[in-house]
């Protein structure tokens, strides 16, 4: 046995923890087989289909998500659904499946309780996609058992898809998911000396399980920590693995990756300081485990509780400011649409030199304009000082709630606010939907009502412009009607009544006034000659 004492174990979980290959093979397998038979499909035709699938989706998981298969048509689809007389769908008989073969390893479950039980600090760093990986310690059991576990960012979830189960159900309750990004990839000594370094745990407290020696045994080697070679799952079976590598989601730029990588380190001879031949609690035979000392102290908890409080505070008083700043945007644009109400129907233009520019078009800019400032006011101003307390809210939360289950509200409403938004809400529309989250909510509030002035901006090019000049016209003629009335009198003609209806009159007056000024100016330049 080992003289060291382990306080931490950081481990795989794909053909470590659980058996991964054997899952995936006994699901899928049936599954294209079924398909492949049932709709007379060329296998090297399917194949390629699923791989594309598997690529698109930066996993080998999404086998689901048939409605994106190319080879199949409309009616196949729905076959793949339908339930049959006796038995189950292809669809549930593929998602059973993935379920019945999820186990975990031989004494995998009673070791990690027994290390539970003394206090040692579990964690797991995966490259499997978050959701999948949460899907998988719910469905185990191993919730709360795992203390945290590291895993990439999911590449998203095809939103065709049946749920019976909202994303809710699968979040672990007492295990902590911590988010690393989507490409990360083993082996990296960086990530694993962060984890340490998160846990402020010393690399001589730590060991790291592993069942592929030029990944996890590598990357345990170069961090610096105690490398532990999980040997019972790295006997693959080769028809599966076979099968695997014909659907793989990895791109030819991931083979080139890794064939680089290999060529590179062909000649490196790495060897695991410890090896699991049969089972996973082997190493129970190898270490001495004692408690991870940096606990969290419970007396410590009211002024957490405290600083949690205030926290909180903080992000309703930047959702307060976000909220004002929407009704302030919202009243403006209900002004700015009477504005161009007003325009629109007095018609006016604006002359600048000899040019016309129709007041609509420049106020509907400027509207937009000013929409546009409550956006970026809201979004990258006092959005990002609401998220940042929301993050550290959540950090509080993440850290205490497992000593008081109650501290959780930001995570709560972190994850509401991710949601599926349905055009139109029936169950055969199902698919017309969006996921919303707060930057897609920021389009959706505030580039409408941009969208709206943009287009009273371009439609005022189409509007008649001589509807103006003809008021002022009969605003002109409407002026004159008090002489053109006097003129009559004089004239002994009937008086006008004050009204458009007069109008041609009105212009008749006002030729009389012309026609008798130029006679009287004829009959003075006449005088002069004399």
């Amino acid at each position: 046995m080992n003289d060291k004492i382990i306080k931490c174990v950081v481990t795989d979980l794909d053909d470590t923890i659980w058996d991964w290959l054997n899952m995936w093979y006994g699901s899928f397998y049936p599954y294209f087989k079924e398909i492949k038979t049932r709709y007379e499909i060329d296998d090297t035709i399917l194949k390629a289909d699923f791989k594309k699938l598997h690529q698109k989706y930066n996993t080998t998981e999404v086998s689901f998500a048939y409605d994106e298969l190319t080879s199949l048509s409309s009616a196949n689809k729905l076959d793949i659904i339908a339930k049959p007389k006796k038995g189950k769908s292809i669809y549930h008989n593929y998602n059973s499946n993935k379920k019945s073969k999820l186990k975990l390893y031989d004494g995998v479950l009673e070791t990690l309780v027994e290390l539970k039980s003394k206090g040692v600090l579990i964690i797991g760093f995966t490259e499997s996609n978050a959701f999948f990986t949460k899907y998988r310690i719910k469905h185990l059991g191993l919730d709360g058992i795992f203390d945290c576990i590291y895993s990439p960012l999911d590449t998203g979830i095809p939103q065709n898809t049946h749920r019976v189960y909202d994303d809710e159900f699968w979040e672990p309750k007492l295990t902590e998911i911590r988010y690393l990004s989507k490409s990360t990839k083993k082996p990296d000594s960086e990530i694993l000396g962060i984890i340490l370094r998160d846990f402020k745990v010393k690399n001589e407290n730590a060991i790291y399980i592993g069942d592929k020696i030029d990944r996890d045994i590598r990357m345990a080697i170069d961090t610096g920590v105690t490398s532990v070679y999980a040997k019972y799952g790295s006997e693959i079976d080769n028809k599966k693995y076979q099968l695997l590598k014909e659907v793989t989601h990895w791109t030819s730029e991931d083979v080139a990756r890794e064939i680089e990588f290999q060529n590179k380190h062909k000649n490196d001879e790495i060897t695991p300081d410890y090896t699991l031949n049969y089972s996973f609690n082997e190493i129970l035979s190898h270490f001495s485990f004692s408690s991870y000392q940096d606990k969290l102290n419970i007396d410590l908890l009211p002024t957490v509780v405290s600083i949690w409080s205030d926290t909180v505070k903080v992000q309703q008083h930047f959702n307060d400011i976000g909220l004002r700043i929407r009704n302030l945007s919202l009243t403006a644009f209900t002004f700015i649409i009477a504005t161009l109400g007003y325009i629109i129907k007095e018609n006016l233009i604006f002359n600048v030199g000899n040019y016309e520019i129709k007041a609509v078009s420049l106020i509907a800019l400027i509207g937009a304009l000013i929409i546009w400032c409550f956006l970026f006011m809201d979004k990258n101003w006092y959005h990002k000082y609401l998220v940042g307390a929301s993050i550290q809210a959540s950090c509080i939360e993440n850290k205490w709630n497992k000593l008081l289950p109650e501290l959780n509200l930001s995570t709560s409403i972190s994850k509401q606010s991710t949601y599926q938004y349905y055009f139109v809400n029936f169950k055969s529309f199902k698919k017309f939907g969006v996921t919303l989250n707060s930057n897609k909510r920021f389009r959706f509030f505030y580039y409408p009502l941009i969208g709206v002035l943009l287009v009273f901006s371009f439609a005022s090019f189409f509007m008649d412009s001589n509807a103006s000049k003809d008021k002022v016209k009969d605003k002109q003629v409407i002026f004159l009607y008090p002489v053109t009335n006097a003129l009559n009198k004089i004239n002994g003609l009937p008086q006008n009544k004050y009204s458009k209806a007069s109008t041609e009159s009105a212009k008749k007056g006002l030729n009389n006034i012309s026609r008798k000024t130029n006679d009287l100016t004829n009959i003075n330049k006449d005088k002069d000659k004399h």
